[in-house]
């Protein structure tokens, strides 16, 4: 008994060392982090242009149609920067277009964390001012920009990436340090901010999860998703259609549409499980990436589409990043090239190598 104990214990302490190694040793997926804080920032910009036209009567001065619905709002302090009863004119596109340009500054990576947390606050008062106008896509966002709040999002593929570096190779205090103290104190407690980072990583992961495992359980349940007829119809959904010619040509063959929802199904059931193996993840990642543009596309929510394969990136590994970003830059610099070339220049084709296009190894 004594010995099973002994290995029990043992087998305990294993697990949190390695748990513990995970947490503390270095900030985790910052290439997905990177991507995820741009295409967030495209999601949210694109709404907010998208929506001008008709933003003041959504959520502006002349919105009082909805008002009797707002009063009963549970969402009060500090989300009141596009209050409707008491915001217009100027005062509400002066938010509106802060709105915008936050999220401008988190898809280009500038002050990003403070970008993140203003694009959040901001976006919450706007879509929320209007409860008439709210749908589960304003909770996917806001969930998952509540999570980015505690990633570092702007360690690569960003200004204040390229910033930091050029304030270090002038021999300066790493960015953000400030002084020579506050550095030390930074230096001393970055293990703060590691944690943070890899907490809030599995948060987004338990998160997605959730979405995608209890979506495919209520599916099953459903007998159109059984007998695989589930995805014609929201096709042919007016409110949904915005392509309804190329919605009746995807829906054309019963087999296509069949496999489709059976695919589905499957994919969001199974999600948790087939990140395990390299093989089922690349097929799970391909199968939720396919899913969210089709919803994107034909059924009019490009937002929903876009925060969740936001939250996706997390999954994606460092060194696929880094070999996608090798391959973008060589085919850029051969283009430079041969557009130099066609307007009298005397630029060579450039050798791409190992060492000029992969970006320095990041977990």
């Amino acid at each position: 008994m004594s010995a099973l104990v002994d290995r029990g214990r043992a087998s305990s302490a294993r697990l949190l060392g390695r748990l513990e190694w995970w947490f503390l040793d270095g900030a985790k997926a910052l290439y997905g982090a990177a991507a995820a804080r741009m295409v967030s920032g495209l999601g949210i910009l694109l709404f907010v242009l998208a929506n001008a036209s008709s933003a003041a009567y959504t959520w502006g001065g002349a919105s009082g149609w909805a008002e009797s619905v707002n009063r009963s709002s549970t969402w009060g302090f500090p989300f009141v920067a596009f209050d409707a009863a008491r915001v217009g004119g100027p005062l509400f596109w002066t938010g509106y277009l802060l709105l915008g340009l936050a999220a401008l500054a988190l898809l280009l990576g500038w002050h990003a964390r403070v970008a993140t947390i203003v694009t959040l606050w901001l976006y919450t008062s706007l879509t929320t001012s209007n409860l008439m106008a709210v749908d589960q896509t304003d909770n996917a966002v806001r969930l998952f920009l509540f999570y980015f709040c505690f990633l570092d999002l702007s360690r690569v593929w960003s200004l204040d990436a390229r910033r930091r570096e050029r304030r270090q190779a002038r021999g300066g205090l790493p960015l953000g340090s400030g002084s020579a103290v506050l550095g030390r104190i930074r230096a001393e407690w970055g293990w703060l901010r590691v944690l943070a980072h890899n907490t809030a990583l599995v948060a987004v992961a338990g998160q997605l999860f959730v979405v995608y495992v209890v979506a495919g359980l209520s599916k099953v349940q459903g007998p159109l998703w059984r007998d695989g007829t589930a995805i014609y119809y929201p096709l042919h959904v007016e409110r949904f259609a915005p392509w309804p010619a190329l919605s009746s040509l995807l829906t054309a063959s019963g087999v296509l549409v069949a496999l489709a929802t059976w695919f589905a199904v499957a994919v969001q059931l199974f999600f948790p499980f087939m990140l395990l193996q390299r093989w089922t993840r690349v097929l799970a990642l391909l199968g939720v990436t396919g899913m969210h543009v089709g919803i994107g596309l034909f059924m009019g929510l490009p937002l929903f589409s876009l925060a969740m394969l936001a939250a996706d990136m997390i999954f994606i590994r460092t060194i696929t990043f880094q070999r996608v970003a090798a391959f973008v830059a060589a085919r850029a610099d051969v283009a430079r090239a041969r557009f130099s070339r066609s307007r009298g220049g005397i630029g060579e084709l450039p050798e791409a190598t190992a060492r000029d296009r992969t970006s320095p190894v990041v977990s």
